[in-house]
């Protein structure tokens, strides 16, 4: 169920504001359980002040990001303290990764509920409010059992896109265990969702004016690996291919370990999907690969971006290195900055390496201060946005979409290149400035 219609709620049905904070999975974790409280009898309203229960759904991928969740909770409690606010719950990879002890640093904070528990917040909400009432005592609630998120079928869905845009979760988790990501013990292991309701769900988006539809996951290509039948990402895309209505089908998250000649011949063949790859590289010189635990040797990443290139006629590159990285030598720094002239990616983000608790980088030792990507890197930006101003405009093969795409690629405290043009090639090569943190 994509649109969520409430019951005839009329004022005095309670308020429910919404704050989502992270990447594109917690967007859809946060329709799902906006479309669960819709259909409860909740009405929606902008603005948390003034709202009986404010829901924050919170990233926790990056120290940054634990600081950026924290002070938006902060602000509602503040609301709350105020009497502006009856309840707030916190959900999400924070609520997760903290627990308990979000009760304990917010006095205001009723309920925390793990990436697991989001079918609970129906439930809590009712709770919390007949509490603030007065019906019973105002007991606060914690559930943070396996980590997980909503990849349930049929599970009412409130759209918070532009009409002609939405997601489309294809699997939750992730079975890599990259050295510096804590992904895995926020969202559990790779669970991906069954082919055939994955194609009903992008009908049903389709009909409600779905034009453009975003493929997302915390490693796409590893779609299908953890369900019997060998079903891979090509055979997805083939199907999703075949859904009328749809005018661009775009790929985001894709991991280079996974990558086959089936894919990239998949790729460039489908109608709908448009020639623009997004996949992290995070490093190239083989020691650092090595120590981030990625599980490609720097001869066999070069080789697969060349394959790509070869076998996907006009493909547009998105990608992004980390900085800083324990191991990391001045060699190590200056073998990236080659490749970056070498490769024209037409999307480049470098981020800078936070050291990360509870990952297996935390107790490495430390590179020291990370360099800042300047210098020979800017040559490749300029080369970049030239590319892009020359109007080399790489359209996918179907007709184009209502409306206009995504802007600009968000890169939180990372430095980018590319996204200075304005064709379709350009926007393929963008992938939703609101959301300002992508899985690394």
């Amino acid at each position: 169920m994509i649109s969520a219609t409430p019951r005839r709620a009329g004022p005095a049905a309670p308020a429910i504001a919404f704050v989502t904070l992270g990447c594109p999975k917690n967007t859809v974790d946060s329709e799902h359980m906006l479309g669960a409280l819709v259909r409860d009898g909740f009405r929606t309203v902008a603005d948390p002040d003034g709202a009986d229960v404010a829901v924050i759904n919170t990233c926790a991928f990056l120290q940054s990001a634990v600081r950026e969740s924290k002070a938006a909770i902060a602000s509602l409690c503040t609301l709350k303290a105020r009497k502006r606010l009856q309840a707030v719950i916190v959900t999400g990879c924070l609520a997760q990764r903290a627990g308990e002890d979000l009760l304990d640093e917010f006095p205001e904070v009723d309920a925390v509920l793990g990436t697991g528990q989001w079918r609970e917040v129906v439930g809590a909400a009712r709770h919390l409010l007949a509490a603030s009432r007065g019906k019973h005592g105002a007991e606060r609630v914690v559930k943070r059992a396996d980590p997980g998120g909503a990849l349930d079928a049929g599970s009412p869905r409130a759209l918070s896109t532009p009409r002609h845009i939405a997601y489309l979760k294809i699997s939750e988790g992730c079975d890599h265990r990259c050295t510096f990501c804590i992904i895995p013990r926020l969202r559990g292991d790779q669970r991906s969702k069954p082919l055939e309701q994955l194609v009903d769900e992008a009908r049903q988006l389709a009909a409600a004016g779905v034009r453009e539809l975003n493929l997302i996951g915390q490693d796409t290509t590893a779609w299908g690996s953890d369900r019997p039948g060998g079903l891979e990402l090509a055979d997805l895309l083939q199907a999703l291919d075949c859904v009328e209505g749809l005018s661009w089908i775009r790929v985001q998250y894709t991991y280079p370990r996974l990558w086959s000649d089936r894919l990239i011949e998949t790729w460039a063949g489908a109608r709908r999907v448009v020639p623009y790859v997004d996949m992290p590289l995070q490093h190239i010189a083989q020691d650092q690969l090595r120590t981030m635990a990625r599980a490609m040797t720097e001869h066999d990443t070069r080789a697969l971006v060349k394959r790509i290139r070869a076998g996907i006629p006009g493909v547009a590159f998105r990608t992004n290195f980390i900085v800083g990285f324990p191991g990391e030598t001045d060699e190590h720094f200056q073998v990236l900055l080659r490749y970056l002239e070498e490769e024209p990616f037409e999307n480049v983000v470098v981020f800078a390496y936070e050291r990360e608790p509870e990952t297996p980088s935390y107790a490495m030792t430390p590179r020291g201060a990370p360099r800042a990507p300047a210098g020979p890197v800017a040559r490749p930006a300029r080369e970049a946005d030239r590319h892009e101003r020359t109007g080399h405009d790489r359209r996918p093969r179907g007709p184009r979409p209502v409306g206009r795409a995504h802007g600009g690629v968000g890169v939180g405290s990372g430095w980018r290149r590319g996204g200075g043009g304005h064709g379709a090639r350009a926007r393929a090569a963008r992938d939703g400035a609101r959301h300002r943190r992508g899985g690394l």
